[in-house]
């Protein structure tokens, strides 16, 4: 039987603007009226990827927390559902983080790589 009817669907790599670096921590992410709690893949200025089996579809709004170290305060902003890979996870852009925020995920990114 040949591939004929299924369809691949793999992330364009390609149009992402940011350097990442590998960011594994608990995040809570908000959306269609529920709260759940999910772990990242990684992270950069840009947004992140969090690891879910069932990710919120795509072009959802979602609020998201997560720390950078233990240490650190939260980063605590809105995103929207890039990509939604049902059994993996989903890619969240960042629409409204602050400056603070912001420099304190460049700093991460620069120090990881």
């Amino acid at each position: 039987m040949g591939e004929e009817g299924r369809e691949f669907v793999t992330p364009d790599i390609e149009k992402r603007q940011h350097r990442r670096a590998k960011l594994v921590t608990q995040t809570r992410c908000e959306a269609l009226g529920r709260e759940e709690l999910h772990v990242t893949r990684d992270v950069s200025v840009g947004g992140l990827f969090i690891r879910s089996k069932n990710p919120f579809p795509q072009d959802s709004a979602v609020s998201v927390s997560f720390h950078l170290r233990p240490s650190t305060p939260a980063i605590s902003c809105r995103g929207k559902v890039v990509y939604s890979l049902k059994g993996l996870g989903m890619g969240v852009q960042f629409t409204d983080l602050n400056d603070s925020d912001r420099a304190a995920l460049e700093k991460f990114v620069d120090e990881s790589n």
